[in-house]
């Protein structure tokens, strides 16, 4: 039918489907395109393409965090250097180590916080580490791992949580206290206080959901052991000297600078790396370790199924406090800036091309690529952020089960539990550790359990 377009249509008269009219030029641009399959050097193009797509994975581009805190934070001082440190870029400056020690202030009170509810406040509450209590419920009354921290069986009608357990512990124990010294005080009373207001036991409702919690949260801690990675990787793969991260294109941009103006990841001087590393690394290296102890401590303590899979979501939060303070008080010039800057990509001598070269009558050149192209997939199977999750998961679960907990009768138990002199939690607590009483208020042993 030549060039010409046929339209098909319904009983109705609607279209079905157009055939757009193409053109004698249109053909032979399509006629000059060449199949990769068919070209002599095609394999050398497609190991080079692989080589390619392997590096976005363990190379790739080093960037700076654009809607954070912290990107901004290194990012306009050098561009205020590069341009002369103008008032503009002055007060960007300014405005950005504010906003970072606000987020500083704001993530660590939040950590500090969330420390003192667990060491301080959940102590005086009288409450013990849940460590493993109740974690195979469905084994209990008749197995040796069922005793309770209230001395007593597991039934699967008598658990609770420690709010609702150490309500009823109240009302038995205040009922006891109101027979003492009474004509009630009697044996036969009191055992049917005991038969008739049984507290239960507290204990976890699910093992493995607070597993998957805990899983979940320390995968969103990595994302940001990795952010933190890459700016590492920014200070440490720049160059160690001035370089302008503010760069011309196209025109003189007389009209509007700002469209031939671009900024760019570049070298900045030593002394300005390691004022970064002092001033953000160090620190949010830091909070990061601190969030991810204390937010696993606090669900490795949480009992409930709801309360675990909602901790586990809103935990991450602490960490995204830069963003967020990024996003509504940061200047609209800055993110702008940080909206518009290119990463740094490292420039090295191409050995497979001087291979290449050397070997061009020969198949060495093609067959090194071939075995690098290889050993890269081999590493690009293994899931490397799923493996370092797991291995950082397991270190702090020990954790947590060394400092907090002992095995008692094939499970882990609370170790005994101490009342802190002080009920003030400073700064200097939450670095150094708190002081407790020497007697302590509850005890496993109490109960006679062995291997103690």
């Amino acid at each position: 039918f030549g060039s010409s377009s046929h339209v098909g249509t319904s009983n109705g008269g609607h279209p079905l489907a157009a055939v757009v009219p193409v053109t004698s030029e249109e053909m032979a641009d399509d006629r000059s395109y060449v199949r990769v399959e068919e070209m002599k050097e095609k394999r050398k193009i497609l190991t080079r393409a692989e080589e390619k797509l392997q590096d976005m994975e363990f190379h790739g581009v080093y960037e700076l965090e654009a809607d954070s805190v912290y990107g901004s934070v290194i990012a306009i001082p050098q561009i205020a250097r590069s341009m002369g440190w103008t008032p503009t870029m002055l007060a960007l400056v300014f405005r950005s180590w504010m906003l970072l020690a606000l987020n500083y202030l704001l993530q660590g009170c939040a950590i500090k916080y969330i420390a003192e509810e667990s060491q301080v406040m959940d102590v005086l509450g009288g409450k013990m580490h849940l460590c493993d209590f109740a974690y195979d419920l469905e084994d209990c009354p008749g197995h040796n791992h069922c005793t309770g921290p209230g001395g007593t069986l597991y039934t699967p009608d008598g658990l609770y949580d420690y709010d609702i357990w150490s309500i009823r512990m109240f009302m038995r124990d205040t009922l006891k206290a109101a027979a003492k010294g009474t004509e009630l005080e009697t044996k036969e009373f009191i055992e049917k206080v005991h038969n008739t207001f049984s507290p239960g036991e507290y204990g976890m409702e699910n093992y493995w959901c607070r597993v998957l919690a805990c899983f979940v949260f320390m995968m969103a801690e990595v994302r940001d052991l990795f952010k933190t990675c890459e700016l590492i990787g920014v200070l440490c793969h720049t160059p160690h000297r001035a370089e302008s991260w503010v760069i011309q294109e196209g025109s003189n941009g007389e009209d509007d600078p700002l469209q031939t103006l671009k900024f760019r990841v570049a070298g900045m001087p030593i002394l300005w790396k390691i004022f970064n590393i002092f001033l953000l690394v160090i620190p949010k290296a830091f909070l990061l370790y601190n969030v991810c102890w204390m937010g696993l401590r606090f669900l490795m303590e949480t009992a409930g199924i709801v309360d675990l899979v909602l901790g586990a979501m809103t935990m991450d939060f602490i960490l995204t406090l830069d963003e967020l303070i990024f996003e509504a008080l940061g200047s609209a010039t800055t993110k702008f800036i940080m909206s518009n800057l290119r990463g740094f990509t490292i420039h090295s001598p191409d050995n497979d091309d001087i291979l290449d070269r050397q070997s061009r009558r020969l198949a060495v050149a093609v067959d090194a690529r071939s075995h690098k192209t290889k050993w890269g997939a081999i590493k690009l199977t293994l899931p490397r952020r799923l493996i370092i999750t797991l291995i950082v998961l397991f270190v702090f679960l020990m954790r947590y089960y060394l400092i907090n907990c002992q095995r008692v009768d094939n499970m882990w138990v609370s170790k005994p539990m101490f009342l802190p002199t002080s009920a003030s939690f400073t700064w200097r607590s939450f670095l150094t550790g708190i002081e407790y009483e020497p007697n302590a208020f509850w005890n496993m042993s109490e109960f006679g359990l062995t291997d103690l």
